[in-house]
């Protein structure tokens, strides 16, 4: 595509590493605080177990919808690395657009659920379900539309050793 959509990709791409990147400091510190706080001091943050904890559900949707874009996600490729190239890429594109099509079906499901059980309230920090479930939908479109970028040619910039 053009080099102003690569650009917007790169970006956004960029800016939920980074968002990531924050996030997982933040959950290594509050894990430090409440370690400190249970052991030294026989206390802890209420709801702090479970904020963390959807904070990691929330790094791992975002983490697996970017690795699936720059094509680091867990796979065999003993039996593609003996195709023709033709081959390859027309299985590369029919992965693509199968899991594209599951995340938007996960995605519309997610939806219903959320509407039906996205009120109650979580039982520590006290908020309704849906600040966690909202994870699913976040990641089942990011994956959904690299997926689709994938699909329609648009590449991941990567170093020389193929990491993003």
């Amino acid at each position: 595509m053009t080099s102003r959509t690569d650009r917007i990709i790169g970006r956004l791409t960029a800016g939920l590493e980074h968002l990531m990147a924050i996030a997982l400091f933040a959950m290594f510190a509050i894990v430090l605080l409440l370690v400190v706080l249970r052991y030294f001091f026989s206390t802890t943050i209420i709801g702090g177990n479970e904020g963390t904890a959807i904070a990691f559900v929330f790094l791992t949707a975002i983490g697996a919808s970017i690795d699936l874009f720059k094509g680091r996600h867990i796979s065999i490729s003993w039996f593609t690395d003996r195709l023709n190239p033709r081959t390859k890429r027309f299985l590369e594109q029919a992965r693509f657009l199968i899991l594209a099509a599951l995340n938007i079906l996960i995605l519309y499901y997610s939806v219903v659920w959320i509407d039906r059980t996205g009120s109650f309230l979580m039982p520590a920090l006290g908020l309704p379900q849906w600040v966690a479930q909202v994870c699913i939908p976040v990641g089942c479109t990011l994956s959904a539309l690299y997926c689709l970028l994938r699909l329609f040619g648009i590449e991941p910039e990567l170093d020389d050793e193929g990491y993003g």
